[in-house]
């Protein structure tokens, strides 16, 4: 198929004056609070080409002639660096980030919140950064007893809250969006389009197995107002090893136990990374499910994607590498684990 590149300036196509000087572009797709950014490399011999004008803003369309052309994100220009390396071609690169992650999100900030949801919660904080929210449905309705934003920006305050509640946060197309981590699905609570990827047709792929030793339970302790005492949750994972023990208590039992099922599900997720790199799909999209298949034994199954990064060059196929994460294991994946509170 053929492959089509727009970075659009208003309604101008940059890349029609960027064609005769065009090396290779490069757009990375992360989960959580990391920058996407896009980034590209022209031929700068004699240095003919201008610098970028600082925080503009562009928006980049990829996509195949044959099944049509999506836009991939909206960027402002930010640093740039040009030079030449052993008598190579000199080359000027522009890197752009994702235009959300600027101003207001970055911002520091003083409220507190008694008795409020999740979701009403990021909503205020969203609202701050001059953002929507948009929120997994098993997220919005935990109810915490109390909430404390310390001169902390917009985006560390919702990734920390929300991190709490086994969530991860992630800024993008004017929304402060919150995903369940490791499941798979949107902010909506639905499926994202599975990656699909096999050995034949494959252009690359490596994955480390971690041995690392399974947890039998991870321990989260919370200060019970009623007796004045500290006391502990206990969630059991099904599996052999020694106990996890959640640093600092938390401020009620429901608190605890979310901790202790968030932190599970990230140990988890430790026992396996790698990437693959396979043709580009303008339909994947970082936290979506990857299905691996024809690989051989550790490597066959379900991974889930952390980050995508897709680069064209000129007179080359497109290809997007994929990183992944071993799935997480646990009562909401198909294994088998419980919590219990103890005194």
């Amino acid at each position: 198929m053929t492959p089509i590149l727009r970075i659009m300036r208003g309604d101008v196509d940059l890349m029609e004056r960027m064609a005769p000087y065009f090396v290779c572009a490069t757009y990375t797709d992360c989960v959580g609070d990391e920058n996407d950014e896009f980034e590209v490399e022209l031929d700068d011999d004699a240095r003919q080409i201008p610098l970028p004008i600082e925080d503009e803003l562009v928006t980049v369309c990829a996509g195949y002639r044959e099944t049509g052309v999506s836009m991939i994100g909206v960027f402002r220009a930010g640093p740039w660096e040009t030079g030449c390396e052993h008598n190579g071609p000199e080359t000027i690169t522009i890197t752009c980030r994702a235009a959300t992650l600027s101003g207001e999100i970055k911002a520091g900030g003083l409220k507190h919140w008694d008795n409020a949801k999740l979701g009403a919660i990021l909503e205020d904080t969203a609202k701050a950064a001059g953002l929507a929210l948009a929120i997994h449905p098993s997220l919005a309705g935990v109810m915490l007893p109390y909430a404390l934003r310390w001169e902390a920006s917009p985006i560390d305050f919702a990734t920390r809250l929300a991190a709490e509640a086994g969530g991860i946060v992630k800024p993008a197309g004017g929304r402060l969006v919150v995903t369940k981590r490791g499941s798979g699905q949107g902010a909506d609570g639905s499926e994202l389009p599975p990656i699909r990827v096999t050995r034949w047709g494959n252009s690359g792929w490596r994955i480390k197995g971690e041995p690392r030793p399974r947890h039998s339970a991870v321990v989260a302790t919370y200060h019970d107002p009623k007796t004045g005492k500290r006391k502990s949750i206990r969630y059991a994972t099904g599996h052999k090893g020694p106990v996890h023990t959640v640093l600092h208590a938390r401020a009620s039992k429901d608190e605890a136990q979310r901790a202790a099922e968030a932190r599970a599900r990230e140990l988890s997720m430790l026992t396996g990374s790698g990437h693959f790199t396979a043709p580009y799909d303008p339909a994947w999209s970082a936290g979506a499910k990857v299905i691996a298949s024809g690989f051989g034994d550790g490597i066959d199954g379900e991974w889930c994607s952390t980050s995508i990064s897709t680069t064209w060059a000129k007179g080359q196929p497109v290809l997007s590498t994929i990183e992944v994460q071993a799935k997480p294991e646990g009562k909401d994946d198909g294994g088998s684990s419980g919590g219990k509170g103890s005194g």
